[in-house]
């Protein structure tokens, strides 16, 4: 398999998806979300560089892809998977631990 770094539209697909979620979200308010200022942002969605590794592990943590994903891996990422940590990342640290405890008692079972 050849490796392409793909960071410029995997970014482009991230911005479109939170304006998807929030169509009235600017690029400011995103470029916070992520830890960076716009014009980086506005950089980054042009094709110009892309963030260091710590930026990569933040964006990925933030946008809950992986990091090959960020970076151009074309294998299938699982939704439901990410459905799930989203949600899970939504909950209190009460329900959470809730979760955890049902997860355990699932994989038990199984």
């Amino acid at each position: 398999m050849v490796w392409k770094n793909k960071f410029h539209e995997r970014i482009n697909e991230l911005w479109k998806r939170a304006k998807g979620q929030n169509h009235k979200m600017t690029q400011v308010e995103y470029a916070k979300r992520l830890g960076v200022t716009r014009n980086k942002l506005v950089g980054w969605l042009r094709g110009s560089g892309q963030p260091d590794t710590d930026g990569l592990v933040r964006i990925a943590s933030t946008e809950n892809v992986s990091l090959a994903w960020l970076l151009g891996d074309e294998r299938h990422e699982d939704k439901d998977e990410q459905v799930m940590l989203q949600l899970f990342k939504s909950c209190s640290s009460e329900y959470r631990s809730h979760l955890l405890y049902l997860a355990e008692k699932f994989k038990q079972d199984s």
